[in-house]
């Protein structure tokens, strides 16, 4: 296992993170002036339409990305430069035909999915929205090309770009549209979304053309035959179809949860449809951004894991996928623990900080501890589809999915729990996948998880640093909000970092791991801050 391997892994990993928590401030720069223009009613229509189109943008486009870059890691792992190319060009023209049968299924049906969700007014969003499945169709293609290659520049920079995008035309074609009337603000704003859907897979096709012209100067050697188109197709199908599965089925268990929701505050708990919406768009509009934020900015791991333990698997070096499956799931849990006490404790001042308003206190209070579940189902699932196990995470995946239906089916319409049961029902569910996830890892790929390491010692430092954050703004409260919940949080962030290294939680193996980390880490060891 070589230094260079481990750097490479971490580099992209790196480089997708800084990128999604780019995007994650852009968006909540888009969303948190939104809210104000919309409110909570709009938010739900927001919400409502943005739903239909990301279970329409799963379905067309989750397995391939993976498969993509799963299969041309495997062929470049073999020398075999130019199938990586064939797989590429096969991928691209299939998914560009699946994101116009998915653009056209959603805008002719937008009419059929608003009658079954009970909310008619987001037909308007859902036209608007659909064309954005054909741009991030064939963006995904070279995403995933690129990702193959280990190469995350073009990934981060499209992702950037998209959100851009949404951020300017989605902001003011809601503000202009917005004197027309809720479903037509709505509307504008999801529109945002087609349009930076458009902007990212501009740039991505620039990048392509300019680092393929590098290529043909002086790119790597070829070895082997590539695969006929048939047999390409296939395996891309074979790899693809149970990812899809199995990411269309959480889903469209989220769009379940969204339906049922609306439909058991109504007949179950006995609210009208105006506060059914109301609670919704709340919780999608409020609780839901600062949750989704956290996981989002982890979701690199999984994406990086794919194309390392794939290559890694390819060349028969097991002791490399072992060692970088353990990596990112002690990374994750590093990232994802703290981030999920951290937001919990305090839910309110940060809801308040964001929106000046904490009505989706208590769901997020309740959601925030799910986070590390997400994020680690995200990184074991990625595992296992690395590893040739498509079909374990659609199975795990089913059983969490039926058991979030049945929560929230039962707690949703008690009129006292009434909204606060979805987040229950999504604690559930993740933490029945994970389990799952994690014995089916231990028993195909034979990893060792130091329980110490990756979950004791992040945990009793996330709890201290939680402790600190809501002491912390507790008294300084008196400077007004916005000003504690800064203060707490960069106090309780520097507990968090003093509490891993004074337990030990990161070895002197770990930086390794990092780009540069030869000059960090000497430095790190005459102060005593890393352990072997």
């Amino acid at each position: 296992m070589s230094s260079n391997k481990n750097q490479v892994f971490m580099k992209g990993a790196l480089i997708l993170m800084i990128a999604n928590l780019t995007v994650k401030l852009i968006g909540a720069g888009f969303k948190i002036p939104l809210t104000y223009v919309l409110g909570k009613e709009g938010m739900g229509l927001f919400s409502s339409s943005y739903q239909m189109y990301a279970w329409m943008f799963v379905i067309a486009t989750a397995g391939f990305p993976v498969a993509i870059s799963r299969m041309v890691a495997e062929s470049r792992a073999r020398g075999n430069i130019t199938e990586s190319k064939k797989i590429f060009s096969c991928s691209l023209i299939l998914m560009g035909v699946i994101g116009i049968i998915g653009a056209a299924i959603l805008y002719f049906g937008a009419g059929i999915f608003t009658d079954f969700m009970m909310n008619r007014d987001a037909e308007l969003g859902i036209k608007a929205i659909a064309p954005a499945l054909f741009f991030v169709g064939v963006m995904s293609a070279f995403r995933g090309y690129f990702q193959g290659r280990q190469d995350m520049i073009p990934t981060a920079v499209s992702e950037v770009v998209e959100a851009l995008g949404k951020l300017v035309f989605g902001f003011l074609l809601a503000v202009m549209l917005m004197p027309l009337g809720l479903a037509y603000g709505s509307a504008g704003a999801v529109f945002g979304v087609t349009v930076g859907a458009f902007g990212g897979m501009v740039i991505i096709v620039i990048m392509y053309s300019v680092k393929n012209r590098k290529d043909r100067k002086g790119g790597p050697a070829d070895f082997g035959q590539p695969r006929s188109v048939g047999g390409i197709v296939s395996e891309l199908a074979k790899i693809a179809i149970p990812i899809t599965i199995g990411a269309s089925v959480f889903s469209l268990t989220s769009v379940i949860d969204m339906v049922m929701i609306m439909r058991r505050l109504q007949d179950g708990a006995g609210f009208s449809y105006e506060q059914a919406l109301g609670l919704w768009g709340s919780y999608s509009g409020y609780a839901n951004p600062v949750f989704n934020m956290p996981p989002s900015i982890i979701t690199p791991i999984g994406i990086s894991i794919v194309p390392a333990v794939a290559a890694a698997m390819a060349g028969s070096d097991i002791r490399f996928a072992r060692r970088i499956t353990a990596t990112a799931v002690k990374v994750t849990t590093l990232f994802a623990l703290p981030a999920s006490i951290g937001v919990s404790v305090l839910s309110g001042p940060i809801l308040m900080f964001l929106f000046q308003d904490k009505f989706a206190e208590q769901s997020l209070t309740l959601l925030a501890l799910v986070i590390v579940f997400v994020s680690l189902v995200m990184v074991t699932n990625a595992t296992l589809q690395a590893v040739g196990k498509e079909y374990v995470p659609v199975i795990n995946m089913l059983i969490g999915g039926a058991i979030k239906i049945i929560v929230n089916y039962i707690l949703v319409g008690i009129p006292e729990i009434n909204i606060n049961g979805a987040p229950i029902g999504s604690m559930l569910c993740y933490i029945v996948i994970l389990t799952l996830n994690i014995y089916s890892i231990k028993k195909s790929v034979g990893v060792k998880f130091g329980i110490m390491p990756t979950v004791v010692k992040p945990l009793l430092s996330s709890v201290a640093m939680g402790i600190v954050a809501i002491v912390t703004y507790n008294y300084t409260e008196f400077l007004g909000n916005r000003v504690a919940v800064v203060i707490a949080i960069a106090v309780a962030g520097v507990v968090y970092l003093g509490m891993i290294f004074l337990l030990g939680a990161v070895t002197k193996e770990d930086m390794q791991m990092l780009p540069k980390s030869e000059k960090l880490i000497p430095v790190m060891e005459r102060f005593k801050l890393i352990r072997r």
